[in-house]
């Protein structure tokens, strides 16, 4: 398990926690890949900690899905498979949907601003980086500031991202980035259904075709 070279962990953070974010990042980022073994006693040495928040934070990425852990036998990187990451897709569209239907019109100036300049800034990468925390869906979902969605989404969209950053396809994320200024647009406008078909439109025609990099070879492909 060649681990990322990172310092030692903030004095800042809860232990857990920091163990946790880190090997978030790098799982969600391509650091660990999809199948990579992960091994406790490295893990210790590369965040600085012992053995029970390392376990505590693999636990936690297994209830996300992002880490398989098989008792006595290994704990790695779950492997990313089309069919679910097609529902998980599908899934998660529905919720920013929702989010960015009831957020629209609860939008303040300074929202519609943190769009605009959100957009720019995205310009080469608007779609892996508007679905983060930073991006235009962060903005929609403080919006909001619905806590159940809000713990939905941090808890599956890493997954999504991931195959997002994994995906061996960029034309397919190029092919997202008109539904994200639509929706961006159409929100700054305050027009909420344009706005929600957008984000619909997104994950239902663009980001649902990344599964099919994952899908196993046919015998007329391999």
């Amino acid at each position: 398990m060649p681990v990322p070279v990172t310092g030692a962990a903030s004095p800042r953070r809860l232990i857990r926690d920091e163990v946790f974010l880190r090997l978030l990042d790098a799982i969600v980022d391509g650091d660990l890949l999809p199948g990579e073994q992960l091994y406790d006693a490295e893990i210790e040495r590369w965040v600085g900690v012992s053995r029970t928040p390392v376990r505590e934070a693999l636990n936690q990425l297994a209830a996300m899905g992002l880490v398989e852990i098989l008792p006595q036998r290994r704990t790695r990187v779950t492997p990313i498979e089309s069919a679910r990451l097609r529902d998980l897709i599908a899934t998660v569209g529905v919720l920013v949907a929702g989010v960015v239907r009831d957020a629209t019109p609860l939008l303040t100036d300074a929202d519609r601003e943190a769009l605009r300049s959100g957009l720019a800034d995205d310009a080469g990468s608007a779609v892996s980086t508007g679905l983060s925390a930073d991006g235009f869906l962060g903005v929609f979902v403080r919006r909001l500031d619905n806590g159940t969605i809000a713990r939905l989404l941090k808890r599956h969209l890493p997954e999504v991202q991931r195959a997002l950053n994994a995906s061996s396809s960029p034309a397919r994320l190029e092919k997202g980035r008109p539904f994200v200024k639509a929706l961006v647009d159409a929100a700054v406008a305050g027009k909420t259904e344009k706005a929600t078909r957008a984000a619909t439109d997104l994950f239902d025609k663009a980001l649902v075709a990344i599964a099919d990099d994952f899908a196993a070879p046919t015998k007329e492909t391999r």
